[in-house]
C-alpha cells in the first residue's frame, strides 16, 4: 500500500529583538499574511507586526502598525472583500492610560504594503479584543474586558464610534473570549467562565437572525479542575470544541466536544492527548474529519514542539506528526488556504540571534508521516530588512535592562524601579518598585515590563521560559 507524503516547507522571519506570532490570513492568490507583534525596530516599544508571502511562498514586503503608543499588538486579521488586502485587529495601551481595541486597513499592492486608514475604539475600561469573524455579511470584531464578553460591528461607523458594544456575560462570573467561528451564518464563541475559582470552557452560539440559540459553561462535567477553550470547529448541524484541561495524574492534556442536536447538550466527550503535556491550539473540520494544532513537550530534552494530529469526524485519532526543531516551539494558527494547503503559524526560539522569530509552515497535504525537523524540510530565513536596518538601541546605552532574559522564576532590573508586568495581550500580571520581579505562576511566552525611573521609561520585552 503506497502511503501519500506531504511536501513541507518552513519559513522564519524576523530580527533582533523579540517577534511574537499571533494570527495566519491566507489570500485568494495564494499567499499568506504572519501577523504578529515586534520590539525588533529597536525605539523601546512594541508594535504590531505584518509579513506578506507571496503565492511561491516568497517573502515578499512587511510593514509595522503606525506608531504611537508604548505597545500594541496584533491579535486577528481578514481579507476584504475578495482581495489581497487586510484589516487587522490590534491591543494597544491608548492615551487614556487604557487598552483599546483598534482597526488598521492595509492594502497589498504586490511589492508592498500601505496602512490606508486606522481608527480605534475608545473606552474607559481595559478592552482585551480577540477574533475578527464575518457574521451576517458584515465584520465583527470579538473579545472581552474586565470579566464580560462584547462583540461589535465594524463595518458599522456610528457603532464604532460610540463604543456600542454588545455585551454578554453573568453578571456575577468571570467570562473570558477565546476563538470565534462561523458557518451558515450560525455564530460559535468559545471562551472560559470562572466558577466558584475554578476555570471552564463555555460555549456560545447565535443564529443567523442573530438572536442567541445556546450557552453551555463546563461542558465536561468530569473536569478534574481548570479547564479552558482552545478553538471551535462547526460542521452541517453543528460544532466541536477543542479544550484543555488539569489532569490528576499527567500534565495539562486536551480533548474534543462534539455537540450536534442543536440544544447545547454535548453528545460525546474524547480525550486526545496522551501522557504527555499537549495544549491544544486550533481545531479545522477537514477531508471528512479533523485537524488539531497542539503544542506538546514529549519528554525527550528537546523541548516544546508543534504537533498536528488528524482526527475522525467523531474525534477517533488518524496519525499525527512533529513539526519541531531542537528550539521551543509555540503553535499559534492553523488556516486551510485556496488551494488546499495546509498553513501553520508559531514563534520559534533560536534561529534568528537566540530571540524569538516568527515561523511559517506549508504543508501540501494532511498527509505527513513522522516527525519533521528543519533539517528535513525547505528552509528559508529572512533577517526581515526593514527590521534589520532599524536604528538599534545599544544595550550599554539602556540605563534599565532585565537578567536574566529569557528567565524562569525571577528576573532583575539593573536598578531599582517602578515597574509593571504585562501579558503580550496587554493584561497587567504584576507591579511593584524595586529590583526583583517575581515570575511565578506565568506560563511560557513573551511578556512586557514598563519601567519608571527618574523621568526616563523603558519598555522591556521579557521571554518566560519554565
Amino acid at each position: 500500500m503506497a502511503i501519500a507524503q506531504s511536501d513541507v516547507e518552513l519559513r522564519v522571519i524576523g530580527g533582533t529583538y523579540e517577534d511574537v506570532a499571533s494570527a495566519l490570513v491566507t489570500t485568494p492568490s495564494g499567499g499568506v499574511y504572519a501577523l504578529g507583534s515586534t520590539s525588533s525596530h529597536g525605539d523601546g516599544t512594541v508594535r504590531g507586526y505584518v509579513a506578506y508571502f507571496d503565492s511561491d511562498f516568497n517573502y515578499a514586503w512587511s510593514i509595522l502598525t503606525p506608531s504611537g503608543s508604548l505597545l500594541e499588538n496584533i491579535v486577528d486579521g481578514v481579507i476584504v472583500d475578495g482581495t489581497d488586502d487586510i484589516k487587522i485587529l490590534t491591543n494597544k495601551i491608548a492615551e487614556n492610560g487604557t487598552y483599546n481595541t483598534t482597526i488598521h486597513h492595509i492594502v497589498n499592492q504586490g511589492t508592498s504594503g500601505e496602512v490606508v486608514s486606522s481608527f480605534e475604539i475608545i473606552d474607559s475600561e481595559n478592552q482585551t479584543p480577540i477574533a475578527l469573524a464575518t457574521w451576517q455579511g458584515n465584520t465583527y470584531a470579538f473579545g472581552d474586558t474586565e470579566g464580560d464578553c462584547w462583540l461589535i460591528n465594524i463595518d458599522d461607523e456610528e457603532a464604532v464610534s460610540n463604543a456600542d458594544y454588545y455585551m454578554w456575560g453573568h453578571p456575577l462570573m468571570y467570562e473570558s473570549v477565546s476563538a470565534t467561528q462561523v458557518l451558515n451564518d450560525t455564530l460559535y464563541v468559545v471562551g472560559t467562565t470562572l466558577v466558584e475559582g475554578v476555570e471552564q470552557a463555555t460555549l456560545w452560539t447565535w443564529g443567523a437572525d442573530g438572536g442567541a440559540l445556546w450557552a453551555n459553561i463546563g461542558p465536561d462535567e468530569n473536569a478534574y479542575g481548570d479547564n479552558y477553550a482552545n478553538d471551535i470547529a462547526p460542521f452541517e448541524g453543528g460544532a466541536t470544541l477543542l479544550y484543555s484541561y488539569q489532569r490528576d495524574a499527567n500534565p495539562i492534556g486536551n480533548g474534543i466536544i462534539r455537540f450536534e442536536e442543536g440544544n447545547g447538550e454535548p453528545n460525546g466527550i474524547v480525550d486526545t492527548s496522551g501522557p504527555y503535556f499537549v495544549e491544544g491550539t486550533r481545531l479545522i473540520t477537514h477531508d471528512g474529519g479533523m485537524l488539531k494544532l497542539a503544542q506538546i513537550n514529549y519528554n525527550a530534552g528537546a523541548g516544546m514542539d508543534m504537533v498536528l494530529t488528524r482526527l475522525g469526524n467523531y474525534g477517533g485519532y488518524l496519525s499525527s506528526s512533529a513539526l519541531g526543531t531542537n528550539f521551543n516551539e509555540t503553535p499559534v494558527d492553523m488556516e486551510v488556504g485556496y488551494d488546499g494547503s495546509i498553513w501553520i503559524l508559531g514563534t520559534t526560539y533560536g534561529y534568528l540571534n537566540g530571540s524569538a522569530s516568527i515561523c511559517i509552515y506549508k504543508l501540501t497535504s494532511a498527509d505527513v508521516i513522522g516527525f519533521f525537523t528543519a533539517e528535513d524540510i525547505s528552509l528559508g530565513i529572512t533577517n526581515d530588512p526593514m527590521l534589520f536596518q532599524s536604528v538599534i538601541v545599544e544595550e550599554e546605552n539602556i540605563d534599565l535592562i532585565l537578567f536574566p532574559n529569557p528567565a524562569a522564576h525571577t528576573t532583575r532590573l539593573a536598578k531599582p524601579a517602578s515597574w509593571v508586568l504585562y501579558s503580550s495581550l496587554g493584561k497587567i500580571c504584576d507591579s511593584g518598585f524595586g529590583d526583583l520581579i517575581d515570575l511565578s505562576g506565568l506560563r511560557d511566552g513573551l511578556y512586557i515590563v514598563k519601567a519608571e525611573i527618574s523621568d526616563k521609561t523603558e519598555v522591556l520585552p521579557l521571554r518566560v521560559v519554565n
